[in-house]
């Protein structure tokens, strides 16, 4: 497939995409910015979760009532090395959900998903249903994100589930390059996939103690990755995630020596000091003015000081939001660790989350991210559109109170938080909109 991407129209989304200091901008040189929610794909049906319950077209329509404008759609390498284990054909949708689910409940809810869907069929493939979703999306001014959720498919993320670190038990770095690779074919097709990611939320291996868990690994495996994006789709974004858990950009926004800058849990290089300083240069590769870096931020976070939003804001800083060039925050002042970036360089929130009820209007975290994102103009997606899951953690049918929407995705789960939180918010950050 030599092609390039097929969205040089004239029209949105304006691609291809770009970056100009601390922006993202589109072809006519206008800066794009999102407010959007992660719609999840990467568990073991790999089908995205709510189609049994409602079809994509009204799944979508209530994604734009709210007002977002991007969907982040976490898929598991697992879904491509299953087209090439099949000598390159997809997986039918009743194979998928059968083997997910089992028999019964598979071919249960492969009646229910063609019922709301119905030009979809038992032999309609994942890849399909995703283009017809990219197609439906494209329609509403919205853009769609493919986020490398997992190598196999399962709910995401501990340090135990093999899928934490390049050659993890579930990781096979060759794979994922693989699959990035693919993806990347298939956006091409795809006017409003516009950018795609590298990995979500690296972590420590605890299954294996050999991989170097540090700034080294993560540089050299990543830039691989964009390699494999860049060489496949040339016109494509690509966001990059940081360590533990996607909270620590800091060693690639400061330039740091990457043998020697400080990281939770990370394995110690015994000679970096003799050695001769490595730093990261964006600028001397040829997707550098496609990089995003993307940072992810949860109250549960094991290192981070999530108590006031004056700490969190420092903590931001820090941590990689500092490539937007905006002054150190006062918090610094309590943390003394706030180095400047040394490139502008865009910064989004790919992922945060709070229960969907009344706790959002008093949650520090989540409030304090909230107005961060306002303040600086920082593109965000919520976690998560799915208020319950075909299977996760081995229980099939399982309810998600932190999703955006009920068991049955009939509705909200908390219709006033929708009405009196996202949607202002969403109103107030001025995004890119389809003409």
């Amino acid at each position: 497939m030599n092609r390039r991407q097929g969205n040089s129209t004239g029209g949105w989304p304006y691609s291809p995409l770009s970056t100009k200091g601390r922006d993202i901008i589109n072809s006519r040189g206008e800066v794009v910015t999102w407010a959007g929610v992660n719609w999840p794909m990467s568990g073991e049906t790999m089908i995205p979760e709510g189609l049994e319950w409602k079809s994509a077209e009204d799944i979508l329509d209530d994604v734009a009532s709210v007002g977002f404008n991007f969907i982040r759609m976490g898929y598991a390498i697992q879904m491509i090395d299953e087209v090439y284990d099949r000598g390159g054909e997809d997986v039918p949708l009743e194979v998928a959900l059968v083997m997910a689910l089992g028999y019964e409940n598979g071919t249960k809810v492969t009646n229910e998903i063609i019922n709301k869907n119905p030009s979809w069929t038992r032999e309609t493939t994942r890849f399909e249903i995703w283009s017809d979703i990219a197609n439906i999306a494209a329609s509403k001014g919205i853009y769609i994100h493919p986020d490398v959720h997992v190598g196999k498919a399962q709910w995401c993320c501990s340090h135990t589930d093999g899928n934490s670190w390049f050659d993890d038990v579930n990781f096979n770095a060759s794979n994922w390059r693989r699959g990035l690779s693919y993806v990347a074919t298939w956006a091409k097709d795809h006017s409003n996939v516009v950018s795609m990611s590298l990995r979500n939320e690296l972590r420590e291996s605890w299954n294996r103690t050999d991989l170097y868990y540090n700034w080294e690994t993560l540089i050299g495996n990543m830039s691989a990755g964009a390699d494999s994006i860049h060489e496949a789709n040339p016109d494509l974004l690509i966001t990059w995630s940081g360590m533990q858990y996607d909270q620590d950009l800091s060693a690639l926004t400061t330039k740091k020596n990457i043998l020697t800058a400080p990281c939770y849990k990370c394995t110690a290089i015994r000679d970096a000091y003799r050695r001769d300083p490595v730093y990261f240069d964006l600028e001397s590769h040829p997707w550098a003015d496609k990089i995003v870096w993307e940072l992810h931020l949860y109250p549960s976070s094991e290192d981070i000081d999530t108590g006031t939003c004056e700490v969190i804001e420092a903590g931001l800083y820090r941590n990689g939001f500092n490539a937007l060039g905006i002054d150190a925050p006062s918090g610094c002042d309590i943390t003394n660790d706030c180095p400047p970036a040394q490139r502008l360089t865009p910064v989004i929130f790919s992922e945060f989350g709070n229960a969907q009820d009344a706790t959002l209007y008093n949650s520090t975290v989540q409030n304090c991210i909230r107005d961060y994102t306002l303040k600086h103009g920082v593109s965000w997606m919520v976690w998560s559109l799915a208020g319950s899951y075909r299977i996760r953690s081995g229980t099939q049918g399982l309810v998600d109170t932190w999703g955006l929407t009920n068991f049955d995705w009939t509705g909200w789960r908390d219709p006033d938080t929708v009405e009196n939180y996202w949607k202002p918010w969403v109103a107030n950050m001025n995004l890119t909109r389809a003409e």
